[in-house]
């Protein structure tokens, strides 16, 4: 399979910069929030993949598939996708475009994964210490896996922490193994 991000950036940063210089960073981001999220549909999947549909056949029914829920750019990107056949790109494109949007506004996305759903005050605790860290506006999200046992694993951006029962175990059959 074919790792689509280095064919999606170049999409992305035009699209970050022209929706900047316009001032519809937000609007634009939810725009391929909607976008990715329906065009990773099967029956979406299934349209975008389909060889004996026309170029311009894929690109009308793209359009009226989002018509009136998308803004002006946002429709002329999936224009060019269409034309260009990469429409399957959408939801790597929203995925660096929503990046660059939290570099910009100085967000970073951190996920927390737990083993069992944490207390109100214990999740507190652990927003504050992360926020004063890694920035006030950091946006962060919680996941339960059981698989843990216990402690915490936490993931901003591409960086993990791991802190978990089952991460200290590993490291320790790792240590004994050699």
């Amino acid at each position: 399979m074919i790792e689509l991000t280095p064919l999606a950036r170049p999409y992305a940063k035009a699209l970050f910069a022209s929706s900047l210089e316009l001032d519809t960073t937000e609007e634009t981001g939810n725009d391929l929030k909607l976008m990715a999220k329906i065009s990773s549909s099967p029956e979406i999947k299934r349209l975008i993949d389909n060889p004996t549909i026309s170029k311009k056949e894929l690109t009308k029914n793209m359009n009226d598939l989002f018509v009136g829920s998308i803004s002006d750019s946002s429709n002329t990107l999936i224009n060019i996708l269409s034309e260009n056949k990469r429409l399957n790109l959408i939801p790597a494109i929203s995925d660096i475009y929503q990046k660059l949007l939290e570099k910009h506004n100085h967000q970073q996305s951190i996920t927390v994964f737990v083993a069992n759903k944490p207390s109100d005050e214990a999740k507190i605790d652990i927003e504050n210490k992360l926020r004063s860290t890694h920035g006030k506006e950091s946006k962060i999200s919680f996941s339960i896996d059981p698989n843990m046992m216990g402690g915490l694993f936490i993931k901003i951006g591409d960086e993990t922490l791991d802190l978990s029962i089952k991460g200290k175990v590993k490291k320790l059959v790792n240590q004994l193994n050699f």
